[in-house]
């Protein structure tokens, strides 16, 4: 009878470790599997990044206050290039009104009143600007030209309205 009893606790330790050898190789294939997935996410993810800093990289080339030569042009205007870039911007929001569109705009408001919203210049010439009527929005590029006198004139060259 006891031999019975030591081939049954037998059999079923070894089918115990049989289970527990199981599931820890299930075990270990499941976290061997995350590793990899996680492994093709940092990489994803790293090459997102780079991409981001390259593109922020690019971005800032077009920018007045990162490009020597236009500093230099506005300097030689007689204006410090941070000042003129506030005045600059200042004289565009001025032309926003509360009961009528933005002269600088060329569409017109069908939601309200056409506003600019967004300023950027580019360079010692031209700049972007972005505007709303609260539904409806797009965005121009205009040319600037410091006159003599130390005025500014804009003249709007281009625009787009998003329809949807």
């Amino acid at each position: 009878m006891s031999g019975k009893i030591f081939m049954f606790l037998f059999v079923f330790a070894l089918l115990y470790i049989v289970f527990q050898f199981s599931n820890s190789k299930k075990g270990l294939e499941m976290q061997e599997a995350q590793i990899t997935e996680l492994s093709k996410d940092k990489k994803e993810l790293k090459r997102e990044k780079d991409s981001l800093v390259n593109l922020v990289d690019a971005s800032s080339r077009f920018s007045l206050l990162q490009s020597d030569k236009a500093k230099m042009y506005i300097e030689d205007r007689g204006f410090r290039v941070e000042e003129f870039n506030g005045l600059l911007q200042a004289q565009i929001l001025d032309k926003n009104s509360i009961d009528k569109d933005n002269p600088l705009v060329p569409y017109q408001g069908m939601d309200g009143n056409m506003a600019i919203n967004a300023i950027k210049l580019l360079n010692h010439k031209w700049g972007i600007a972005e505007f709303t009527d609260g539904k409806y929005w797009g965005e121009f590029m205009f040319k600037y030209f410091i006159n003599e006198d130390k005025s500014i004139d804009i003249e709007v060259t281009d625009s787009f309205i998003y329809t949807d």
